[in-house]
């Protein structure tokens, strides 16, 4: 592939890696070929007194070089300081401010010698809100020279592209390991969790809650946001929804509240809790997550994994199929018959069940269940 050609694919690199931020190494591998650097850097440097970088993400570099650096290093660093100190310079070559010779006396490059022998950067930074910058720096060794004029060129090129899949990354929230993360493990969650933002927009609904608003039993997801189809039952929600999304101060945390709600089909009404979520976490987005809202179906069966059940107790086969009927609500002789096992088989097995449990009563034994078994949706 020709240089244009190569050009054009990290252009297009750097827009998927707006929308997916593990996406950052492999577009930075493909700026690191174009300007003949050795590796690269990704950040996010928020702007407080003690600069932190919540997103890290590295080409060509050592994990445990990278972790030491940003436990005790990064703020020591002489092209952090500048960039922090000149949120509004677009490219930072650092031979602009700092000498070969007093890199030669500088303690941070002393440490970084000794892990590293890259040497010279190049940075093209990006300011998406008010104190906060990120961008990709590229570095060279000492071997292979500092930057030439054809290479800042190229990454001159290359930065319009760079702020703006930034800038995408940002305003849709994208520049964030730990949320993506925790979005994961909301949508394993069996409760139907809605994250919405202020003005009452849904910004996230994991699997279980997509499924609730499927099911045409009363709980409405649009792009006006959460509703409740019976009308008593959804004033009540944008109430407990707008008083959460106001909260300020030390009643923030009780201001959420819960309800229950009436579904079309007759069956046990819903279970809704609201709750406030912080208005003072960091978060890489311009998107502010600002109420949850957790929807507790009753009627619905949550099987409890055997495979946990095994784990977590030493039971058999038997035994945790047996246990799993009992949490999801059987009597013994019903879940004997759903299993094609003895009355007698039955109550040999639950003997067994309470012994490795520690319990004595089908009702302890079903709470201990139920409080100790992490559920998943899938």
């Amino acid at each position: 592939m020709d240089t244009d050609g190569k050009i054009l694919s990290a252009v297009e690199a750097l827009y998927d890696a707006a929308l997916d931020e593990t996406l950052w190494p492999q577009a930075m591998g493909q700026i690191v070929e174009i300007t003949d650097s050795c590796a690269a850097t990704f950040c996010v440097i928020d702007g407080s007194e003690r600069p932190r970088l919540p997103v890290f993400a590295t080409f060509n570099f050592e994990k445990r070089f990278i972790d030491e650096y940003l436990e005790s290093m990064v703020l020591h660093d002489p092209t952090v300081q500048y960039i922090v100190a000149h949120p509004d310079q677009k490219i930072i070559h650092d031979a602009e401010f700092i000498t070969e010779r007093e890199k030669d006396r500088h303690f941070y490059y002393d440490w970084h010698g000794r892990h590293s022998d890259t040497r010279h950067r190049l940075a093209g930074m990006v300011s998406p809100a008010p104190k906060v910058q990120s961008g990709v720096t590229l570095h060279r060794t000492r071997n292979a020279g500092d930057f030439e004029a054809a290479h800042i060129a190229r990454f001159q090129f290359l930065y319009r592209h760079l702020e703006r899949a930034v800038r995408i990354g940002f305003h849709l929230g994208t520049l964030g390991t730990m949320q993506r993360m925790s979005f994961e493990l909301l949508d394993d969650n069996p409760l139907g969790i809605f994250v919405l933002d202020e003005k009452g927009y849904v910004l996230f609904a994991n699997r279980a809650a997509a499924a609730l608003a499927a099911s045409d039993e009363g709980v409405v997801l649009s792009s006006e946001g959460l509703s409740l189809v019976v009308r008593a039952d959804d004033r009540k929600l944008q109430a407990l929804i707008g008083r959460a999304s106001t909260a300020r101060g030390p009643d923030r945390v009780a201001s959420g509240g819960a309800m229950r709600a009436l579904r079309r089909s007759g069956k046990r009404p819903f279970s809704i809790l609201v709750s406030p979520l912080s208005h003072t976490a960091l978060t890489v987005t311009t998107v502010k997550p600002s109420v949850c809202v957790i929807v507790a179906d009753a009627a619905k069966d949550v099987a409890l994994p055997e495979n946990l059940l095994r784990g977590l107790w030493g039971m058999t086969s038997s035994e945790a199929r047996l246990a799993a009927r009992l949490a999801a609500g059987d009597e013994l002789k019903t879940a004997a018959g759903e299993l094609g096992i003895a009355y007698s088989t039955a109550r040999t097995q639950l003997a067994a069940i309470f012994r490795k449990t520690e319990t004595r009563r089908q009702g302890e034994l079903v709470k201990v269940l139920l409080s100790s078994v992490p559920l998943r949706v899938r």
